[in-house]
């Protein structure tokens, strides 16, 4: 009996609420993909090696490339700023370190958030966040520069101010 209420509960939740899960924006693969095209093009005028990392709305992986000459934690480290800077709203610069250092890096579960150090960018689309660019592997100030430069161009996503 509690199952059949609740189910009918649930549903006419669901009818009559106010926001339908068609109306959340959505980062989607083809979007991911222009902006790891921009970001590795931006790596490339650089002159550096760097792990790039975009996830979508669930802090999952969309798209992703790494230098075949980088050190694999680097795209770990590049997975974490994204994740991070998804789960928290900001970049990842925006979170000071606690620890008296430039950096630090704090097991949540399954979760390592990244604390301190430049590269880590949210997406936001219709003041929702839909996902987040990790970038490592280059100087903290270039890893900031290629994230954005991901986001640049795209005209229906930007960054958050």
């Amino acid at each position: 009996m509690r199952i059949a209420l609740s189910a009918l509960l649930f549903c006419n939740l669901i009818s009559n609420g106010e926001i339908n899960l068609e109306e959340i924006p959505r980062l989607d693969t083809s979007t991911a993909l222009k902006i790891l095209g921009a970001c590795h093009q931006e790596s490339l005028s650089q002159k550096v090696n760097v792990a790039i990392i975009v996830v979508g709305i669930d802090g999952r992986i969309l798209a992703s490339s790494k230098s075949e000459k980088m050190d694999p934690g680097l795209y770990d480290f590049a997975k974490f700023k994204a994740q991070t800077s998804y789960f928290k709203g900001v970049s990842t610069e925006e979170l000071p370190a606690r620890n008296g250092q430039n950096l630090e890096i704090m097991d949540i579960g399954s979760l390592k958030v990244i604390r301190g150090v430049q590269g880590g960018i949210p997406i936001y689309y219709q003041d929702h966040i839909v996902g987040a660019i990790g970038v490592s592997g280059a100087q903290p100030e270039t890893d900031r520069i290629i994230a954005l430069k991901g986001i640049e161009n795209i005209k229906e996503l930007q960054p958050s101010k």
